[in-house]
């Protein structure tokens, strides 16, 4: 969903404000707070910025960032330029491009406390409800930024058709969120997965057409059906067309039989696969923009991610615990 790069960009009237370029690394954390079970229904954890409580909902594949809607950052007062200890309020841009559509987004400096411990956080301002907020919070957090050494979110027991997967993490090449590398079978390549648990039943797993190429050479993969436009991220809409695989493809014990693929979004040198019958020259990979630069980045979603008992995060061993049935 992003390309996260923080820029120096400052806003008008705010005190400077250096940031360095490229994705963003772990927070430095206080000793990690103990383990943390969420449901998968409803991941929301209670915490405070400037002093004031909120509901955040977690998100598995978000940068180390707090995404605030429009009416609870009025309520929290975060516009203002006061805070409890008098200190100026140190404000920024989070540069993202979803796609070939760059934001943006108004950041502040906060405090962040969780559990009793405190941390900074760039709290962003967004437009309208974050993507997957639950009901009655107030935002969204990303992973990577809570306090905890340990984070599950669980849907179910796990029973005998589950197995255990353990698998290296990673804090993204071209993003800040959590996630992991693959190599597919077949000679196709690497690619980047990460694990979006707040995509909404219903809507696929998306991949880019660097990753979608890659897919295809491995599950032999077509493209099937008429370009959709579904939400990517921070609200905005991609076109896309669905890719079929004519075997699954595994990683990491997940089983995929089809992703969205986002048609004009971060290809480089790869092209889209075989279009199912038709050569309809609409489809070609190059958007207004032209050719971004190829990242290979499947986010996967509920389609798959709703079929697994358990999702694991351990911080300091570095990797991912995945409960899911045996493909």
């Amino acid at each position: 969903m992003r390309f996260a790069r923080l820029s120096a960009l400052i806003l008008a009237a705010a005190p400077t404000l250096a940031l360095a370029k490229g994705p963003p690394l772990l927070p430095p954390l206080p000793p990690p707070l103990p383990a943390l079970d969420l449901p998968a229904d409803r991941p929301v954890i209670a915490a405070q910025i400037a002093g004031r409580d909120v509901l955040l909902t977690v998100d598995f594949g978000a940068d180390p960032v707090v995404l605030i809607g429009p009416d609870a950052h009025r309520r929290l007062g975060l516009a203002g330029e006061a805070r409890p200890d008098g200190k100026p309020v140190r404000r920024g841009l989070f540069q993202v491009s979803v796609g070939q559509v760059p934001l943006a987004v108004p950041f502040s400096r906060e405090t962040l406390v969780i559990a009793g411990q405190a941390l900074p956080a760039r709290v962003l301002a967004a437009a309208a409800v974050p993507d997957g907020q639950a009901a009655g919070s107030d935002g969204v957090i990303g992973l990577p930024l809570l306090p905890y050494g340990d984070v599950q979110i669980s849907r179910r027991a796990p029973g005998a058709q589950d197995r255990q997967v353990t698998v290296p993490a990673r804090i993204g090449g071209n993003s800040g969120a959590l996630g992991f590398d693959w190599r597919l079978g077949d000679g196709a390549g690497r690619i980047e997965v990460e694990l979006h648990n707040l995509r909404p039943a219903g809507v696929a797993s998306v991949a880019s057409v660097a990753a979608a190429s890659r897919l295809a050479q491995a599950g032999g993969g077509h493209l099937d059906g008429p370009v959709r436009r579904v939400v990517i991220g921070f609200g905005v809409a991609r076109p896309v067309r669905r890719l079929l695989f004519e075997r699954p493809v595994v990683m990491a014990g997940l089983a995929v039989t089809s992703v969205d693929v986002r048609l004009f979004d971060w290809a480089g040198g790869a092209d889209l696969p075989p279009d199912a019958g038709t050569d309809r020259a609409t489809l070609t990979v190059i958007g207004r923009r032209g050719r971004q630069r190829g990242w290979p980045v499947l986010k996967l979603g509920d389609d798959v991610l709703g079929r697994c008992a358990s999702l694991r995060w351990r911080r300091e061993a570095g990797e991912w615990l995945l409960t899911c049935p045996s493909p």
